[in-house]
């Protein structure tokens, strides 16, 4: 799978979550199931991308941490805010982490294969911030704001598969996924314009990064690893959303 074939699946989750956001009161239940796609997206693709020893333990630890951290956002008892559960899931999963290599028979590459997965559970964890962050904006009347946010990280990954030299590829991206989420929180979220071009910036460039680093793996383009390259930023991109709305709305 080539780049031009990852971005455009990126910017469908990312669209499939402005499509979410827009759902009213079942909007939260219905992200956390996105959010939790994307942990199972991450944890089939993570081992490939980072080339692990030992696959099937580091899928397993990713995507039940990505999918048990998105249940409990909504599901959390009343004594657990999301972001605790959120918080203890992650723990047990960085704790599922360090029990898996304990338990495996090969010790060939452990440093390597419990900092990948780690960083596997920490990004899948991230995720979940768009159900929260899908629940904060209803609450406050603003769930739009998530839309914008994720409208413009769709034209952010769109953007990224021109065939366009790196450098002016990731311009283009920055500056369109800046302008769009901008335009939109303005119209749509009622935000001020400095702030809601900064909040586009943050999306765009942090989109991008993500994308350019996941990508530059030398197996970035088989078709497993390549799941990972189009999730890692739509999964990237959930605490921005998280912390605009806990700020914004």
């Amino acid at each position: 799978m080539t780049a031009p074939e990852r971005a455009p699946l990126g910017a469908a989750l990312a669209l499939l979550i402005a499509l979410v956001a827009l759902t009213g009161p079942l909007s939260p239940v219905l992200m956390a199931v996105v959010a939790g796609g994307l942990a199972l997206l991450l944890g089939a693709a993570w081992p490939d991308l980072l080339e692990l020893p030992s696959p099937r333990g580091t899928r397993i630890v990713v995507a039940g941490s990505g999918i048990a951290g998105a249940a409990l956002t909504v599901l959390a008892p009343e004594r657990l805010t999301p972001v605790t559960s959120l918080l203890v899931v992650t723990a047990v999963g960085v704790f599922a982490s360090f029990g898996h290599q304990m338990l495996r028979s090969d010790r060939h590459d452990l440093t390597s294969s419990l900092t990948g997965t780690v960083a596997g559970v920490l990004l899948a964890a991230v995720a979940s911030c768009w159900p929260i962050a899908q629940e904060i904006s209803t609450a406050g009347g603003g769930s739009l704001l998530v839309t914008a946010i994720a409208t413009g990280l769709a034209a952010t990954l769109l953007l990224d598969a021109t065939s366009l030299p790196v450098l002016s590829r990731t311009l283009l991206a920055v500056l369109a996924g800046t302008g769009i989420t901008a335009l939109l929180a303005v119209q749509l979220g009622a935000m001020a314009a400095l702030p809601a071009v900064g909040l586009g910036a943050l999306v765009a460039v942090a989109a991008s990064c993500t994308h350019l680093l996941l990508g530059s793996s030398l197996v970035a383009r088989e078709p497993v690893a390549a799941l990972g390259v189009a999730a890692g930023p739509v999964a990237t991109a959930g605490v921005i959303a998280h912390l605009a709305a806990a700020m914004l709305t």
